[in-house]
């Protein structure tokens, strides 16, 4: 079953702390999500949208669930996430699976 990792948060309005939340994303998020991706196989797709404001949407697209668990599983990537929350405003995170079909029987 495919999964969907929705990451949702606010650039900071502050240009410094802006621009430390760039470099970080440029040095360690971006590379060492990409060396994940490589070495452990994952197969996934990976967009970002804005609107414009400063608020940034993220649809991180697993194959399978194992798939999105070799990269959560990762204690550096975990690490890496969390020095990354410094670097945000209103970081908020959803996993996501297809919706599924109730029988009628369980609306009777």
């Amino acid at each position: 079953m495919p999964v969907v990792l929705l990451l949702e948060f606010d650039n900071p309005k502050d240009e410094a702390r802006n621009a430390k939340r760039r470099k970080f994303e440029d040095e360690a998020t971006r590379p060492y999500r990409e060396k994940l991706v490589e070495e452990k196989g994952i197969k996934a797709k990976f967009s970002g949208w804005a609107d414009c404001t400063g608020h940034i949407v993220v649809w991180w697209e697993f194959e399978t669930m194992e798939d999105f668990a070799k990269m959560w599983n990762d204690e550096k990537w975990q690490q890496i996430w969390a020095r990354w929350t410094y670097l945000v405003d209103n970081a908020s995170i959803r996993l996501l699976r297809p919706s599924i079909t109730l029988p009628k029987e369980l609306f009777l």
